[in-house]
């Protein structure tokens, strides 16, 4: 199913030129029965028993902030010598599962030259290769994700972004003198933290996508009050690009 709140997209007139996209990849890029971007090593086996033990124990420690679980993550990930070769091995093997459409739809957006910012909790080095596996990693995708320092330049754990913090991600100078030149943005998430992308003083000037695949019955009314428009069900982002389309 699709609900639209009318009174507010109707009055947001797109084109190629004045809007951009900020989007997450757990369950919205992906389907809502998907893994997570995290689990793709998990379930690879390729980092051993104790790997897959270790990492238990630290998703079970629910007292934990966001911050520390990914920390001590990334030390696991550290400690078994992760490196680009066995991501490629592991997306290889994965059940990670893009939303029906959303191949279609990056190919679209990067053929309208319409920028494609994913901001995830997950782990950008998966998500890249993931997507490039999948030849949908284009030059108008940037992405601003938890991060494995894989090759030692310092750069580890650089974003630390958890589902409470989206709107605090420092973009790089060349997104933002492009983000300065557009008008509107869209935005997708799965989860009502995922608004959180852009700041709430923007929220006017941007369309949210919100997909709701769980616990529809129960949640249905706080995604209609908190996104203009949500998809039920596993929605195609076929859906979403016919209004997209048409807006342009």
């Amino acid at each position: 199913m699709k609900y639209i709140n009318s009174n507010k997209v109707d009055k947001i007139k797109l084109t190629r030129e004045n809007f951009y996209i900020l989007i997450d990849f757990d369950r919205t890029l992906t389907k809502g029965n998907s893994i997570s971007g995290w689990r793709v090593l998990y379930y690879s086996n390729l980092l051993g028993d104790d790997f897959t033990r270790r990492y238990d124990e630290i998703h079970d420690k629910h007292n934990e902030t966001w911050e520390c679980r990914f920390k001590t993550y990334m030390d696991l990930l550290h400690e078994k010598n992760l490196d680009n070769q066995l991501i490629k091995e592991a997306v290889k093997k994965t059940d990670l599962e893009l939303r029906d459409g959303a191949k279609k739809f990056l190919t679209k957006m990067h053929d309208m030259n319409i920028p494609v910012i994913i901001i995830s909790c997950s782990l950008r080095n998966v998500i890249k290769e993931y997507l490039e596996f999948n030849n949908c990693h284009y030059s108008n995708t940037f992405i601003y994700s938890n991060y494995c320092d894989i090759e030692g330049k310092g750069k580890n754990d650089i974003y630390q972004v958890t589902p409470h913090n989206k709107n605090q991600i420092t973009f790089s100078k060349e997104l933002d003198d492009i983000i300065k030149t557009k008008d509107y943005a869209l935005l997708f998430g799965d989860i009502v933290d995922d608004v959180n992308m852009v700041s709430k003083d923007k929220l006017n000037k941007t369309i949210t996508v919100g997909f709701l695949d769980k616990k529809i019955e129960e949640n249905l009314e706080l995604y209609k009050s908190t996104f203009d428009i949500v998809l039920t069900d596993n929605s195609s982002f076929q859906e979403i690009e016919d209004v997209i389309v048409n807006m342009c």
